[in-house]
């Protein structure tokens, strides 16, 4: 993931882009490809990931979105500053305390 980052700031600066990526911007940009992306699995049957995946035409159109959502949280992390790999760890904290796997093995809701 490091190595994108150079490659993806060189993009935007060749660009002269920075000037519109604002955290707000930047933030409602991941939002509105994160619905794209949600958009590939709208109105249809639950799936597998295996089910998903036999697909190659959808499988082309949702990496597109994924990858649109992870430049710019990639921009957006950066320009604020935030070690994704530290954020993560520190969420995943969070988490493991607030739904223990003994209490929350195999659920999906909250209690």
């Amino acid at each position: 993931m490091e190595e994108l980052l150079p490659v993806l700031l060189e993009f935007r600066s060749e660009r002269d882009w920075e000037q519109f990526h604002l955290p707000k911007e930047l933030a409602a940009a991941i939002s509105i490809e994160a619905s794209e992306l949600q958009e590939l699995f709208l109105w249809r049957e639950i799936e597998s990931a295996d089910d998903v995946k036999l697909d190659s035409t959808r499988m082309h159109e949702i990496r597109d979105e994924v990858a649109d959502i992870l430049i710019y949280l990639l921009f957006l992390s950066h320009d604020l500053g935030i070690n994704l790999s530290v954020a993560v760890r520190r969420k995943l904290k969070k988490n493991r305390e607030k739904y223990p796997k003994e209490e929350y093995h195999g659920r999906f809701r909250k209690t």
